[in-house]
């Protein structure tokens, strides 16, 4: 079982994070990602990207995680977007009805340009 592996990076102000694992689906790599953006938020970042670009499969787990980190996002007044979604993985957003819930972006550059 790998944990959750993420590169983060903080670029004007916007924090990136990108996820390495192709694969998401245990549920420890899904509190993983809900602690990872509590923290992000709680120390006062206000525009997180999130890339996805290396996922093919996901666990709804991680729509829970999405969701619960989008909450403290909207109390704290920030933006969590996301960026290279994978078809597969944008259905799995529309199927849970986050798809109108989040800002996606088809690529990490027109995230960061647009979130500015």
């Amino acid at each position: 079982m790998a944990g959750l592996q993420v590169i983060q990076e903080n670029r004007n102000g916007i924090n990136i994070i990108r996820i390495r694992n192709p694969v998401l689906l245990e549920p420890q790599q899904a509190d993983e990602m809900t602690q990872l953006l509590s923290r992000e938020f709680e120390s006062g970042s206000l525009k997180v990207v999130i890339n996805i670009s290396n996922v093919t499969r996901m666990s709804s787990l991680f729509f829970r995680s999405f969701l619960i980190a989008g909450k403290k996002a909207k109390e704290r007044k920030a933006v969590m977007a996301f960026c290279n979604v994978a078809p597969t993985i944008k259905t799995g957003f529309d199927m849970m009805g986050l798809g109108a819930y989040f800002t996606m972006y088809p690529e990490e550059s027109v995230a960061l340009e647009n979130l500015k």
